[in-house]
């Protein structure tokens, strides 16, 4: 069996959290079917194997698509070791959260995320980030001088309008592309049915990592509105080209099933292995998203003053930008197996 240790897992099955936790890992676990208590720990049984966790150690803990009993004394544990626990499965819009009581020591993202939310500045500045993201790697580059505009703005209603005007012109060219009228991303087709289903998808993953790094989904900086997971949809901003780009190989293949073959595009994009030039490692897609999240906490949490998301692209050499957080799943970042 595997010990958890002080690196991430090849598999990503769990992470270690910033400086600001003290070295606790926030733990996420996939399709657990058993647990129990051992001599150095509690065993975690997972659909892929199995390893053994301190509790001590662990900073959150989320199973994601359990399907097994929890014995009371691993309750009794979390509340002794004083650790959240939030059981989540990709349809389920509301996890269950088994919340103990605060810890001193707690990095207290939940608070930040709120300050910086009430600050007309900062909402404005987040908002900038993601748009210049959003359009960063589409099928279709903004025109000479959008960057320029937006960098301009102050306010979230301006970047909006900016990025409004080339939402526009983009999917124009993206239905272009296809053959079709760009009346049909508002109108109910399979295309348009493609596309939400890829966003639904993409929001299942976020909001998983969200909720292990202590966010609130509700309250966003793009997405201002308090009513839906306006956060998770802020986050997805500079992801969106990836099922864009699922949607319009399923178009272009002459797939029957669009949302099928969408979806089925995600996934292998996702596993697919691509250059992060926000922090010059090799990662898979799918650990951009995940990095998306410990940007914006390291942010809030002032261990880096700029926003830098994770994003694909060219290699490069120059300076390695001041992130704040390491990208999981990076070369350098995943440790061998240990063997018990």
């Amino acid at each position: 069996m595997t010990l958890l240790d002080t690196k991430q897992h090849p598999d990503s099955i769990w992470t270690w959290s910033t400086s600001a936790t003290k070295g606790r890992a926030s733990l996420w676990v996939p399709y657990l079917s058993r647990v129990e208590k051992v001599k150095v720990g509690w065993l975690f049984v997972y659909n892929g194997g199995e390893f053994v966790a301190n509790l001590s150690q662990v900073d959150t803990l989320l199973l994601y698509g359990a399907s097994c009993d929890l014995p009371l004394a691993f309750l009794d544990a979390l509340a002794t070791q004083r650790v959240p626990m939030l059981l989540h499965r990709r349809n389920l819009p509301h996890p269950y959260v088994f919340v103990p009581a605060n810890r001193t020591d707690d990095a207290d993202v939940l608070t930040a995320q709120v300050i910086a939310r009430q600050n007309q500045t900062k909402c404005a500045y987040v908002a900038r980030t993601l748009i210049a993201a959003r359009f960063a790697n589409v099928m279709f580059k903004p025109p000479p001088g959008f960057y320029k505009r937006l960098a301009k703005q102050r306010s979230v209603d301006g970047v909006r309008s900016v990025e409004a005007m080339q939402s526009r012109r983009y999917w124009r060219m993206y239905f272009d592309f296809l053959g079709m009228s760009d009346d049909h991303r508002r109108a109910h087709n399979p295309v348009s049915a493609a596309l939400d289903a890829g966003s639904f998808f993409m929001y299942g993953v976020l909001l998983r990592w969200m909720l292990l790094h202590k966010l609130s989904p509700a309250h966003g900086y793009l997405h201002v509105t308090t009513g839906y997971p306006s956060l998770v949809y802020d986050l997805m901003e500079p992801y969106r080209y990836i099922f864009e780009a699922a949607v319009a190989r399923a178009v272009t293949s002459g797939a029957k099933d669009l949302t099928a073959a969408c979806l089925h595009g995600i996934k292998v994009a996702l596993d697919e292995k691509v250059y992060a030039t926000s922090h010059h490692v090799d990662v898979r897609r799918k650990n951009l998203l995940h990095g998306a999240v410990l940007a914006l906490r390291a942010w809030l949490l002032g261990d880096t003053k700029r926003l830098v998301w994770p994003q694909e692209g060219e290699r490069q050499g120059g300076r390695l930008p001041k992130t704040g957080y390491a990208l999981p799943g990076s070369v350098g970042f995943a440790t061998k197996k240990k063997q018990a």
